[in-house]
């Protein structure tokens, strides 16, 4: 009766054990998911920015009308955000494809080495 106690308890702490893993896995799957779609959510955020200074701004009647001339360039100051705006873009999108390639952290990535 003793060995099969004993063998009951061992069992039961293995069961435990690894319900605890599977818990704490699960905590870093739901942690890991809400990091990758907040990364997500401001690239698109940015991206509809970048989308929104892209339209033209001239109307249908305008440039039918032959009206859309000068009014099309975009100012020097504009250019620049709108670069900006790109740059921040590529950093969100590298960093939430490093973040799904577990690479976060990683040393040989830090180093500049693929």
């Amino acid at each position: 009766m003793m060995k099969h106690q004993s063998e009951m308890e061992v069992w039961s702490s293995r069961t435990q054990a690894m319900d605890q893993e599977i818990r704490r896995a699960n905590a870093r799957l739901r942690h890991f998911r809400g990091v990758a779609a907040s990364v997500m959510g401001d690239a698109l955020d940015l991206w509809r920015e970048i989308w929104a200074d892209l339209q033209d701004p001239v109307s249908c009647e305008e440039i039918l009308a032959g009206e859309s001339g000068a009014n099309s360039v975009m100012p020097e100051a504009e250019r620049r955000l709108l670069l900006d705006k790109l740059h921040l873009l590529g950093i969100r999108i590298d960093y939430a494809k490093r973040l799904c390639e577990g690479a976060i952290g990683n040393p040989s990535h830090e180093e500049g080495e693929e």
